[in-house]
């Protein structure tokens, strides 16, 4: 299963610099082992701002939320999504199995005025 996680830290916490840094290192560490475990597929930092988003490929959410809680930082994040997501191959799929439920029908998904923009 694919997660895309989004991590933020909105205040610093109040421990010392250094020990701030040394998490933070070991964070991006942690995340550098999940890669090469092939646990993370790809993420960063969020520009701009103190946080990171990662698309993940966990066996269930239980082992995801046990990654997300064995993050360094895990004690300080003030904002934590957690959102599953469904592979583009299958997405393609079912645009496909649709489009040939409704190929022959007038119906129409979005009434004049209601398109999304």
């Amino acid at each position: 299963m694919l997660f895309l996680v989004k991590v933020e830290i909105e205040k610093l916490p109040q421990i010392p610099t250094r020990s701030f840094f040394d998490l933070l290192i070991k964070e991006w560490e942690y995340y550098e082992r999940m890669k090469k475990r092939g646990k993370v597929l790809a993420g960063g930092k969020l520009a701009g701002r103190r946080g990171a988003a990662a698309i993940f490929d966990a066996d269930s959410s239980e082992e995801i939320e046990a990654i997300v809680t064995k993050l360094p930082l895990f004690p300080f994040f003030t904002k934590i999504e957690i959102t599953p997501l469904v592979p583009q191959e299958k997405a393609l799929l079912d645009a496909k199995r649709m489009y040939h439920l409704v190929k022959d029908t007038n119906l129409m998904l979005f009434p004049t005025g209601d398109e999304p923009k």
